[in-house]
């Protein structure tokens, strides 16, 4: 977890804003869901600078598989690449208001509370933007239906045995893979005789949205899928994301007598492997 300055103790002259950037990243990726490592790699993450970057993404292409004979020459085969780039295409920023009174009362607490809501809105942005991006980039074959609602309804363990054996066929690794639901489908998960709980109902905090497993998914829960998507499945291998809060910074308002606040989070997700991916809506 992120170390701040103490309540009460942080004139905004004192601040130091480079810190404060990399520190921030602490709690905005401890609590992405779709955005985290339970659904994405940062693989091809790179060196993000500012909107508008892009990062090369050189994906392996795999090695043809030959007869072999013996006393017959097995011919290596040249390696190739392919390159695609990752468009650091979402930038999101807040910008708030520190008056010299509230300043010399608590200027402290009202920093870091501030500073965390603006966080925690900007992982709401991210992770809305994540979906956007696997629901565009998945296959059209592996875009189901999934009813929480009307007199058929969805059996969620049923589903992900289905959803399982997409994924095999399509050769993705059974370790790590993932079912992101909406409260609603958590509801039903829940009540399944077959979930597995991890943290859920213990003491131990909830991290980026995992509540246990069903049917070998680690499954989690956001209310920020994309419309009407109930569920997106599948492994961290389908998509490459990559963020950064590149500015924090502080300096007098020119129009208030007060100290503006204001800090930059970009960041880019692209669908490398889109059959790796299975996104159910309601309809």
């Amino acid at each position: 977890m992120a170390v701040f300055p103490a309540a009460g103790n942080t004139p905004v002259d004192s601040f130091i804003p480079e810190v404060w950037a990399s520190e921030l990243m602490v709690p905005l990726q401890e609590n992405l869901v779709l955005g985290s490592g339970v659904c994405i790699n940062r693989d091809f993450e790179g060196e993000i600078k500012g909107p508008g970057d892009q990062v090369h993404i050189d994906s392996l292409t795999r090695p043809t598989i030959v007869d072999y004979s013996r006393n017959v020459d097995v011919v290596p085969q040249l390696l190739e690449t392919e390159d695609q780039l990752l468009a650091i295409d979402h930038g999101k920023a807040f910008a708030f208001i520190l008056d010299d009174l509230d300043r010399v009362q608590a200027a402290g607490d009202m920093i870091i509370t501030a500073t965390m809501e603006s966080v925690q809105a900007l992982r709401v942005a991210a992770d809305t933007y994540v979906g956007t991006k696997m629901l565009a980039g998945a296959l059209a074959a592996n875009k189901k239906v999934f009813k929480t609602t009307g007199a058929t309804l969805g059996d969620p363990f049923i589903t992900l045995v289905d959803y399982g054996v997409i994924l095999d066929n399509d050769d993705v690794p059974a370790a790590r893979r993932f079912a992101v639901v909406r409260p609603e489908v958590k509801a039903m998960i829940l009540k399944h005789d077959k979930f597995i709980a991890s943290s859920y109902g213990s003491g131990v905090p909830i991290q980026n949205g995992v509540i246990g497993s069903l049917a070998g998914f680690t499954v989690a829960v956001t209310p920020h899928l994309p419309a009407n998507v109930n569920m997106i499945v599948g492994s961290p291998i389908a998509t490459t994301f990559g963020d950064q809060i590149v500015n924090v910074e502080s300096f007098r308002s020119p129009t208030k007598f007060g100290y503006v606040v204001r800090g930059l989070h970009v960041a880019g997700a692209r669908v490398i492997r889109p059959g790796a991916l299975i996104i159910a809506s309601e309809s």
